[in-house]
């Protein structure tokens, strides 16, 4: 009996660290382009994700970040925007997993700064932006913690 409640306590307590060590969040967008894009976030250190679109990513109260889905032609449409805009500054573009990124910081005003990321996920007919006005810093934290696909 005694050996009985022993296993039954170990596995109640792998149980609990199993469900209580939780670090990261995930959904799935059914998007308008007929897409289903996974979002997860890495969420250690007290970050969170929203399941509705806009998506947030915050920590506590406060949102870090934003995002939205795009068609293609929404993403070309931010990539030239980029590059002809002159208040639009690239910072990088590369590949991560499953999606191809363009990073850039936008000067709205001397004193306030949007940087974005323009995301097209590979395989797909779809694009996120993901803006953050707090810094480069916060928003390539953001960034780090994605992971995006095709679902």
């Amino acid at each position: 009996m005694k050996r009985k409640i022993r296993y039954i306590g170990l596995i109640l307590a792998v149980l609990f660290m199993i469900t209580g060590c939780t670090t990261a969040k995930a959904y799935t967008f059914d998007v308008e382009t007929g897409d289903m894009i996974r979002v997860e976030l890495n969420t250690t250190g007290g970050y969170d994700l929203s399941s509705e679109v806009p998506f947030t990513i915050s920590r506590g109260d406060e949102t870090i970040s934003q995002g939205t889905f795009l068609t293609l032609d929404g993403y070309n449409y931010y990539i030239a925007a980029i590059e002809s805009d002159s208040k639009a500054e690239k910072i990088e573009s590369d590949t991560k997993g499953d999606i191809s990124y363009t990073f850039y910081v936008y000067h709205e005003s001397d004193d306030s700064k949007q940087y974005n990321y323009v995301i097209k996920v590979n395989g797909s007919d779809t694009g996120l932006l993901i803006a953050n006005y707090i810094s480069e810093e916060s928003a390539r934290d953001c960034f780090e913690r994605l992971i995006i696909s095709q679902d």
